[in-house]
């Protein structure tokens, strides 16, 4: 009798031991820690397809804790797959991972570079998410879609060839996925070379936001584009399917840094920035025949350096198409510059402040040419003029010589505008100008005051499409044909 009860004392302590689970740990500020913060499924799988990666979940707690959902936010086409320990799914509930133990996940990715441009962009991304006592966290997952030149600015750091020149030959386009530095280089663009920009809002490691998709030009880097006409470079977001053509702000711009000096920009096209070129201090950049669209903030911004710019265009902008801050030089010739907001197509301002009600400023001279222009938009005033030092002349210097322009209020603070500028005409309100504003054609209209209306620069013998121009030119950077 003695030996049986002892027997079933064993058994059951046997048992309560089998049945005997951890506590989990369910505090809500509990955190995964993962092996990476992004999954990156790099160039090489395009030419085959697909690729696998591993992400490894840790749980640093002493107790076990449950993982209540594993799940893509999206996946749209389904172009990501997922093992999660051991099990073949795309999501799974109350996942286990024992006490200071870890568990493994497999990312595999399938997809065909061939593939429409709606279906496979350059870059397809998402991100799999992670709900653990309520806290939800992400890693992120990204893949390239199409063969390309992938230009990945967190492996390259910046692009240096001691002051050297990279040439960007490749009939395939160039994808850049991050920031790209050009310092102690030159980067050069030959005719028909695509440049496609992947960016928009991120967020770092610590929290802070931050805009994507950027060119950094330093001071001893240089950009070099040269387009042609029938073959121009073109600059503007990675995704081409129509619905993102016209629409601004999916990456943040073109940034040339104090002091980069030989900068030249032919025949090319500028489209879905931000900002579509900023300018620093003491920097210089020649611009020809180039069109700078559909860009979220600012066309142009000259702050405190030097733009020659001829035969440009600079159109569909969301704020001001064109500034000019804290002094610095403009010369632009035969340019079109039209407005479709309530700021203005030029502002241009010959100081910074030094406060934050700009009660104490430092100046610096502004000297502003524009010949042959269009300056103009849907606003009787298109022209904004700041002059922080009014007491010396030289500080704020501007002339315009055959323009046509849309003034009005400008002139109750600058009486003697028309003084500098010759043979200017004022169209406010005329409707008849471009083709077909709203599709974006700012080629002169049969009617357009602007035919025949420029003088003739001995230097410029073409217009933006190499059409020529003859002993009656026609004003803005299109000749009427």
């Amino acid at each position: 009798m003695i030996r049986q009860l002892f027997i079933f004392t064993i058994l059951v302590v046997i048992v309560s031991m089998g049945c005997y689970k951890d506590e989990y740990y369910t505090d809500s500020t509990a955190k995964l820690r993962f092996s990476t913060d992004t999954l990156s499924f790099d160039t090489v799988f395009t030419a085959r397809g697909s690729a696998t990666k591993i992400l490894k979940i840790y749980n640093d707690y002493d107790q076990a804790i449950k993982i209540s959902k594993i799940e893509f936010a999206s996946n749209k086409n389904n172009q990501f797959r997922l093992n999660i320990d051991g099990l073949s799914t795309n999501s799974a509930e109350d996942v286990e991972i024992g006490a200071n133990d870890s568990i493994y996940i497999f990312a595999e990715t399938h997809i065909n570079p061939d593939d429409p441009l709606s279906i496979s962009p350059f870059i397809i991304s998402d991100s799999i998410l992670f709900t653990t006592n309520g806290n939800s966290q992400n890693v992120f997952v990204q893949a390239w879609g199409q063969n390309a030149n992938y230009i990945n600015t967190a492996e390259i750091g910046k692009l240096s060839c001691n002051l050297g020149e990279i040439i960007w030959d490749d009939p395939k386009p160039y994808v850049v996925y991050g920031i790209l530095r050009i310092d102690s280089c030159k980067l050069t663009l030959p005719e028909g070379t695509r440049v496609y920009m992947h960016g928009g809002i991120n967020k770092d490691l610590d929290g802070n936001y931050y805009y994507d998709g950027n060119i950094y030009v330093y001071k001893s880097g240089k950009l070099n584009i040269k387009g042609t006409a029938e073959n121009p470079v073109i600059i503007q977001t990675d995704r081409l399917e129509q619905e993102y053509q016209d629409i601004n702000a999916l990456w943040y711009g073109i940034f040339i840094l104090p002091e980069s000096k030989g900068n030249y920009i032919e025949h090319a096209e500028i489209k879905n920035a931000t900002i579509g070129l900023y300018i620093d201090s003491l920097a210089t950049v020649d611009l020809k025949s180039t069109k700078i669209l559909h860009t979220g903030a600012i066309g142009i911004y000259n702050r405190h350096a030097t733009v020659n710019a001829e035969n440009c265009l600079i159109a569909d902008i969301g704020s001001y198409n064109v500034v000019v801050d804290y002094g610095g030089v403009l010369n632009m010739s035969y340019c079109t510059i039209y407005n479709n907001n309530s700021d203005d197509a030029l502002a241009v301002k010959n100081y910074k402040c030094l406060d934050d009600d700009c009660f104490s400023i430092e100046p610096y001279p502004v000297y502003i040419n524009m010949e042959n222009c269009i300056v103009y938009g849907e606003n009787s005033d298109e022209i904004l003029f700041s002059n922080g030092y009014a007491d010396d002349p030289s500080f704020f210097q501007y002339n315009f010589d055959h323009c046509l322009i849309g003034v009005e209020d400008l002139l109750e603070v600058y009486p003697y505008f028309y003084d500098n500028c010759q043979s200017c005409i004022d169209s406010t309100g005329d409707n008849n100008l471009f083709v077909d504003i709203e599709n974006y054609n700012y080629r002169p209209d049969t009617m357009s005051v602007v035919i025949d209306k420029a003088k003739v620069i001995q230097d410029i013998s073409d217009d933006i499409e190499g059409f020529p121009r003859g002993q009656l030119p026609d004003i803005g950077c299109y000749e009427f044909h």
